[in-house]
């Protein structure tokens, strides 16, 4: 049995343990392009003791990331600085360890009548994003997720659908996207803005980004990072040849 270190941040104490072979089996069955889920299932498998934040779908996408990318670092062959695409780069160029939870949410102001604000983006929430691929018509992936993005974080006169189901998350969140949608272009343009100045300061412990195929994690920017491109770490990496030969899977399937 592998022993992970404890993890801390400014919001949780974390106690990690490995994943056992059946959840691993499981783990290796969720498709690859539902990273999101998996993430939240391997969270649920894998976290023990937790102080703070208990729930885990409350974590903020950040503190997922580095939850999946501690235990990473406890269990892959080359260490806490593990390599990333073909050793083109690592986990240090990521993550900003000094960089922790600082806001829960961002006053942007008046937009059109409706007071606004920007909340974090939780586990809760990029997984509602991430099931509702394909519900309007004529969205690209990336549209998909820039529109989803912004339903889940920004918070017209406070009405955050807080407490909801998944099924109706997923509901009051289309219907979100549809307004923004609707949108004129003019409205639109300046909302993006704002919430784009808006998601600096809620960074903390790895910058985020997105594309078509759902979020990334960019460098810290530090020195010389300009070369190194955006990153996932899919938890599928977490899983071994074997239990994915045991899933049924080819041994680099989801990866």
């Amino acid at each position: 049995m592998i022993n992970i270190p404890t993890l801390r941040t400014k919001r949780l104490t974390v106690q990690m343990k490995e994943l056992s072979i059946m959840d691993a089996i499981a783990l290796a069955s969720i498709p690859p392009d539902m990273n999101e889920e998996a993430t939240s299932f391997f969270l649920r498998a894998t976290v023990g003791e937790v102080s703070g934040v208990v729930d885990v779908s409350q974590w903020t996408v950040q503190e997922r990331t580095l939850a999946t990318c501690h235990y990473m670092a406890s269990t892959f062959d080359d260490g806490p600085n593990f390599a990333l695409m073909n050793g083109e780069c690592h986990y240090s160029d990521y993550l900003m360890g000094d960089h922790d939870y600082r806001n829960d949410k961002i006053d942007i102001g008046e937009i059109e009548g409706d007071k606004w604000v920007v909340r974090q983006l939780t586990g809760e929430l990029s997984c509602a994003i991430e099931r509702l691929r394909g519900e309007i018509a004529g969205f690209s992936n990336h549209a998909h997720w820039q529109f989803g993005l912004m339903a889940a974080q920004l918070v017209p006169n406070g009405d955050a659908g807080e407490g909801l189901t998944a099924g109706a998350l997923d509901e009051f969140l289309l219907a979100r996207m549809k307004v923004i949608a609707s949108y004129p272009e003019s409205v639109f343009t300046l909302l993006l803005a704002r919430y784009q100045a808006a998601l600096s300061e809620l960074e903390h412990l790895l910058r985020l980004s997105f594309d078509g195929s759902g979020i990334l994690v960019v460098p810290n920017k530090q020195e010389g990072s300009a070369a190194i491109r955006p990153a996932r770490f899919p938890v599928s990496t977490c899983v071994t040849s074997l239990a994915k030969e045991l899933g049924g899977k080819s041994e680099d399937a989801g990866t």
